[in-house]
Formats: structure tokens, C-alpha cells, sequence
């Protein structure tokens, strides 16, 4: 993935958009914030975390998804001044442009994801769990003891994510692309069909979040 610069003004980030600060100095553990608000010329308003002991001048990175870019991003930058009043929150200095990395369909992050798995056999339904291992945009590979569908089967995954602390309940539609022998059970590949736009933002948060971190 390449990345690139942008200026902050060109995302048009509203209220509510989650952030993950990391303090200098401060801790190694990144600490989840949203934004209130901003102004060109003045100041990001951010809350404040209830663990940060932060004041005037430490310096911070933020790091946060941006859905209508498909992309992650970061910049560094500054804190003008902290209050607990009449809420705990902070004014960060804007930064003059933002690193933007997109997300490609393509790349696929290691999880381990259990899953409510839904089929037919025949005209009877069926259903299984199974452990996703491994995330993509665009398909997912599952792994259980055993599976009774064979490949061209089309199924229903049901799961949780998480997403910078948000629990997003997830049911995708997707088919069965492979099958093929593991230790101690079985290894499908899937393909996803017609995931949701809201769904889908928030798949690809995770999946950049368990490659790089965020």
C-alpha cells in the first residue's frame, strides 16, 4: 500500500469520528478519543481520556479510519490546552496535512473471529460455528471440524468485530470458493457477495486496524 499526504480539511470529518491518541512520553498504550469538533486557523477539539495525565505542549499522534476515504490515517500534533470542564477534553493543534494510506480489497489480516455459519441442505436449513482466520475486503478463510456444504455453496456468516472499541454485529453473505483437509478439521475459502456499505466500512476499519495496528 502507498501512502500519501492530504490536508486535513479535505476529509470532512464530523463529530463522533473516533480517534486512537498515542502521547509521547506519556504511554506506550493508545488511548481511544472522538472528535467534538474543529476550525480552520484553530484548534481539533477532542475528548479527553479519563486514563491521560497529558497538559499544554506534549506532543501526540493521532491515528484514526477515515470511511469516505476507505483509508488510514495519522498526523502528529500538539496539545494547546486540556480541561476537565465542563467535560474532560483537549484542543490539538490542526496539523497542516495528514498521512492517507488506502485500503485495497486485496489485503488480508490474521484474526481470530468465531462465526454463526447458515446454509441449506436441500431445502433444510443448517447451521455451524467456525473460527475466521483470515480477513480480507473481499473474502475470508474459515476454518472447523468439519463442514457438511461443498464448494459453490452460498452461506450466511454472522459475527462481532471490533472497531477502535465499537462492537459492530456483521452478517455477510458469502460462497464457498474452496474446501481442503487441515490438521484437526477442515479449511474453506470464502468469497463475499453484496456486503452492505455500512458493513463494509466497517470490515475494512478492521482489517487495517489487525495489519497495522491502529
Amino acid at each position: 500500500m502507498e501512502g500519501s499526504q492530504i490536508d486535513f480539511m479535505e476529509l470532512r470529518l464530523v463529530p463522533g469520528q473516533l480517534f486512537q491518541l498515542e502521547f509521547e512520553n506519556y504511554t506506550g498504550q493508545r488511548d481511544k478519543s472522538v472528535l467534538i469538533g474543529y476550525r480552520k486557523n484553530g484548534s481539533l477539539i477532542v475528548t479527553l481520556p479519563s486514563s491521560a495525565m497529558v497538559k499544554g505542549g506534549d506532543s501526540v499522534k493521532v491515528r484514526f479510519f477515515a470511511g469516505t476515504k476507505s483509508s488510514a490515517c495519522a498526523f502528529q500534533s500538539e496539545v494547546i490546552y486540556a480541561s476537565k470542564s465542563p467535560y474532560p477534553h483537549l484542543h490539538l493543534k490542526l496539523p497542516s496535512s495528514v498521512f492517507i494510506e488506502e485500503v485495497r480489497r486485496s489485503v488480508r489480516a490474521e484474526v481470530e473471529v468465531v462465526t454463526q455459519v447458515e446454509y441449506f441442505m436441500g431445502e433444510e436449513p443448517k447451521s455451524t460455528t467456525a473460527k475466521i482466520v483470515d480477513l480480507s475486503m473481499n473474502g475470508a478463510r474459515m476454518i472447523g471440524r468439519t463442514f457438511e456444504f461443498k464448494a459453490d455453496t452460498d452461506i450466511m456468516l454472522t459475527f462481532k468485530i471490533d472497531v477502535t472499541g465499537i462492537e459492530n454485529d456483521m452478517t455477510v453473505k458469502a460462497r464457498v470458493r474452496s474446501l481442503n483437509e487441515i490438521e484437526k478439521g477442515i479449511g474453506v475459502g470464502l468469497q463475499f457477495e453484496d456486503v452492505p456499505p455500512s458493513d463494509k466500512i466497517a470490515l475494512q476499519a478492521f482489517v487495517l486496524s489487525k495489519i497495522h495496528d491502529l
